[in-house]
């Protein structure tokens, strides 16, 4: 009887039930959908991030060629010369104002460096240059500044925009707002020999063609 226990005891265990492998084939079944469904969902978003990424992409580049268009009409534009030179506080003064007008932020002037005038050419006009630097500005607001400044007042011609550099503020990414580093001018009618009977303390009607 002892032999018959033993042989007992080493009969190996019944197979797993139907129901127990129905149950693992589920839940098998139940991970790999969830799996497939979690990657469809990423590959979803993903694709979304890429349209937007497209869409602002093209918006950038339509407005970056808006901008360059009108920038370069500005640039373009004749330039009519005064009879005198612009004080630098009076210029300074000019350049303020009219950035409080395009209502730039408060800072957003950061330079304002004027140049020696010299001769354009062999010519009777004399260029004066001065380099402004303007930070976190909007380029609606930067049009609006070279427009205001343009325009001629009692302190003098209008001045004219020479060139200009557009970049990222620094450590920022390009969005709304830019840093813009750009070159202004005005002309001033000064002939090295004037002529007899030559009035040369008004306005002087002579034009120069943009650039």
């Amino acid at each position: 009887m002892s032999n018959g226990s033993a042989d007992r005891s080493r009969t190996p265990s019944a197979a797993p039930s139907t129901a127990s492998l129905q149950a693992r084939r589920q839940l098998a079944a139940t991970l790999i959908i969830s799996a497939l469904l979690l990657a469809l969902g990423w590959s979803w978003v993903t694709l979304c991030q890429s349209r937007q990424a497209a869409t602002d992409a093209a918006s950038d580049l339509s407005a970056s060629r808006d901008a360059a268009s009108r920038i370069e009409q500005l640039r373009r534009r004749p330039a009519v010369a005064g009879s005198r030179e612009v004080q630098a506080t009076e210029l300074s003064r000019r350049i303020e104002e009219s950035a409080r007008a395009a209502g730039m932020p408060d800072g957003g002037l950061d330079q304002i460096e004027p140049e020696p005038p010299r001769r354009v050419g062999d010519t009777p006009y004399r260029q004066t240059p001065t380099r402004v630097r303007l930070r976190h500005v909007m380029l609606q607001q930067l049009f609006a500044f070279l427009r205001a400044l343009a325009v001629e007042d009692a302190s003098g011609p209008g001045l004219q925009l020479e060139a200009i550099r557009l970049s990222a503020p620094r450590g920022e990414e390009a969005g709304e707002q830019w840093t813009a580093e750009a070159t202004l001018t005005y002309l001033v009618y000064d002939p090295k020999s004037a002529p007899s009977g030559t009035n040369t303390n008004g306005p002087v009607a002579a034009v120069i063609p943009g650039r």
